[in-house]
């Protein structure tokens, strides 16, 4: 009876030790990050039969085992994916809102004042004063161009510069889960049951939330405990105990763009970068695509359309002296370079390609020019060539015919405010070019002219008292017409297919980031909350409460010090049967 007593009773005692320590380590962790409390499961030991009946034997220690949901794991997991994405879409955005409303550098009043230097020149076309005005006017209102888009040029620096560091924070995760993977499955070999390694797969759940800070991705548990892990449309990062690599390089088409690319342990490289979702990254490339390609590029065809409109009215008029385009010194006013549009190799072409296009902006259907870039690929040889040209801003898409050393649409569609000619060449079929009308125009811009005597204001077409049209030769330092048409530019409906003056389309700019602006945060401040709620359900499950701990701490101190209590009598029996033998 004293020997089942004592035995009883220290299995208690081990138990109850187990279960301060357990309690201890939890108290010591309530502030580490993704730590799962843990308890000590108790179940009683294997009866003994003595005759009369089952005695029981004491307490043993099951497992030590932590507290764990699934469901909310892989929620939480899910919501800071959903908060990543969104939150650095929002913290990218306010910059390229705050830059478009900054008086300092905003294009709108510039523009207003170019054209009101113009209208002072038009009222006093002999005034030196007055056309200088107009020249330093022009020369702001490029300079704002140019220092605008310098600015979009230096967040794209900053967003490959972001995404350069996300990827290899992505990379350096992979291979701590995949090491983690190990870890957790020579542990779990050692067990004899449903022990696990508790802390380990804390710390692996903790790098898997950090991951998805980054990254959308896919958990797939594995054997012995370990975990896959997939990213994008389906792409393995982890499998088991290997990790894949995440790296950018530059775009093939577009070097000032890095792409992201994933290499598996093989060494095989595959572009993701329209595969991921979610995520910090996630967020950054749909930031880039979204808001700041599409700035920079409208900002471009405000540039080049009021460049290009004003040259075409301007190269036609007479300067102070009375040299234009009949004697052949008719001059631009901004740099006659705006005509031309970049066009850019596939590295992919053939071998046997050496096809060289000229790109430049029709003159005639400037109210056409359109913000995208477009991407050329050859479709067919023969009579004629033939090409897909596709819109890259929404994949939509039509055929050009190469005609007379020029591409051209067929049917109701037209080019973007481009002529497309074929300088010398050809391409194999699937060769392709990306072209890219107003994307650097904002940073072309400039005033062609340094002499304000050069300004042509006047027209040297006139009419007699009967009605007789003439030609006047020499100074006309009076005549104002042909201001007045470079004047009515203003208001002057010639953007966005004839529906927008200059104005309207920059507004049209600074009005869709703005919104997206709006959009971002309220997405930013809606997914914070689910966020919380994810974080607030997992704590309610897995996380360390103090007053609970402290409880336990009583119950298990008293549980001990009762067990204790049970070896003090079992020896005092033992004493008293020895002491009636003797």
């Amino acid at each position: 009876m004293a020997s089942g007593m004592l035995g009883t009773a220290i299995t208690g005692l081990q138990a109850f030790q187990r279960s301060l320590e357990t309690t201890s380590h939890n108290i010591s962790n309530v502030n580490t990050e993704g730590y799962s409390r843990q308890r000590v499961d108790l179940v009683t030991k294997k009866e003994q039969m003595i005759g009369v009946g089952y005695l029981g034997t004491g307490v043993s220690i099951n497992n030590i085992s932590r507290s764990y949901d699934q469901f909310l794991t892989t929620q939480l997991r899910s919501s800071t994916s959903a908060f990543g994405d969104v939150d650095k879409y929002r913290e990218l955005s306010i910059q390229v809102d705050d830059l478009l409303a900054d008086p300092a550098v905003g294009i709108a009043p510039e523009i207003k004042k170019f054209f009101n230097s113009v209208n002072e020149v038009t009222d006093d076309p002999s005034s030196i004063a007055a056309r200088q005005v107009m020249l330093s006017q022009g020369g702001i209102l490029t300079s704002h161009f140019k220092t605008m888009n310098s600015r979009f040029e230096e967040m794209r620096s900053l967003v490959n510069d972001d995404l350069t560091v996300m990827t290899k924070e992505i990379t350096s995760f992979a291979a701590t889960i995949a090491e983690l993977n190990q870890k957790i499955a020579n542990a779990q070999g050692q067990a004899s049951g449903d022990q696990q390694p508790n802390d380990l797969l804390d710390q692996r759940d903790t790098v898997l939330n950090q991951l998805a800070e980054l990254i959308d991705v896919s958990v797939v548990p594995s054997n012995s405990n370990m975990v896959s892990v997939f990213i994008g449309k389906g792409q393995a990062l982890v499998l088991d105990v290997n990790a894949s690599k995440i790296s950018t390089k530059p775009s093939d088409l577009d070097p000032s763009k890095l792409d992201i690319v994933l290499e598996s342990p093989s060494g095989m490289a595959e572009v993701i970068s329209n595969s991921l979702s979610g995520g910090a990254i996630s967020g950054a490339l749909r930031f880039r695509n979204e808001i700041l390609d599409p700035a920079q590029q409208q900002l471009g065809r405000v540039a080049a359309s009021i460049a290009m409109e004003v040259n075409n009215i301007h190269e036609l008029g007479f300067d102070l002296d009375g040299n234009g385009p009949n004697n052949g010194t008719g001059a631009t006013l901004f740099f006659s370079g705006m005509t031309s549009v970049p066009v850019t190799d596939s590295p992919q072409n053939s071998v046997t390609s050496n096809l060289v296009l000229a790109v430049t902006f029709d003159k005639t259907k400037l109210e056409n020019i359109d913000f995208s870039d477009f991407k050329l690929e050859k479709l067919t040889s023969g009579v004629p060539n033939t090409y897909k040209f596709t819109r890259e801003a929404d994949d939509t898409s039509y055929t050009l015919n190469e005609v007379g050393g020029f591409l051209v649409p067929s049917g109701t569609d037209v080019l973007p405010g481009i002529t497309i000619e074929v300088a010398s060449g050809s391409a194999a079929v699937g060769d392709g070019f990306l072209i890219r009308p107003t994307y650097s125009a904002a940073s072309n811009i400039g005033v062609n002219l340094t002499d304000p005597r050069q300004i042509a204001i006047a027209t040297n077409a006139a009419k007699d008292n009967d009605g007789n049209s003439y030609v006047v030769l020499g100074p006309m330092p009076g005549d104002n017409r042909n201001g007045l048409l470079l004047a009515g530019l203003e208001n002057k409906l010639g953007m966005i297919g004839g529906t927008a003056s200059f104005h309207d389309s920059y507004s049209l700019v600074v009005s869709e980031v703005g919104v997206l602006t709006k959009s971002a945060k309220v997405g930013s401040t809606a997914q914070e909350t689910l966020l919380n709620n994810a974080k607030s359900a997992w704590g309610n499950v897995s996380g360390v409460n103090l007053d609970e701990e402290a409880a336990n701490l009583v119950k298990f101190q008293q549980s001990y010090q009762a067990a204790a209590q049970m070896i003090s009598v079992s020896g005092t029996l033992f004493d008293s049967l020895l002491g009636a033998v003797n």
